[in-house]
């Protein structure tokens, strides 16, 4: 894995913050926890080795936290689920 440019780590933390933006306004607390738990991982890459891993690990480490800073399969799920109960409820009340 190639350590990110700076454009492209630019465009993940505006990235990051957008979805942050998105799961405040739509009220989904999962979502804010899982992307504050992915920017804890992130930190905390840089300094997990307290110099028992190499250079290159080290980054590889900080590498693999930067890329996951968006990912929230829970809260994803979750959303999801809501959205295909919500519109089984339209179908059935078209129905009815």
């Amino acid at each position: 894995m190639k350590t990110p440019t700076l454009k492209e780590k630019v465009a993940q933390y505006e990235s990051y913050l957008h979805k942050i933006n998105s799961f405040i306004v739509s009220c989904n607390n999962d979502g804010i926890a899982e992307l504050v738990r992915n920017a804890d991982v992130w930190s905390y890459a840089h300094r997990i080795s307290n110099g028992e891993l190499s250079d290159r690990q080290q980054q590889q480490a900080i590498n693999n936290a930067f890329c996951k800073l968006l990912d929230t399969p829970g809260a994803d799920k979750a959303s999801t689920e809501r959205q295909q109960k919500y519109e089984k409820t339209k179908l059935e009340k078209k129905a009815s």
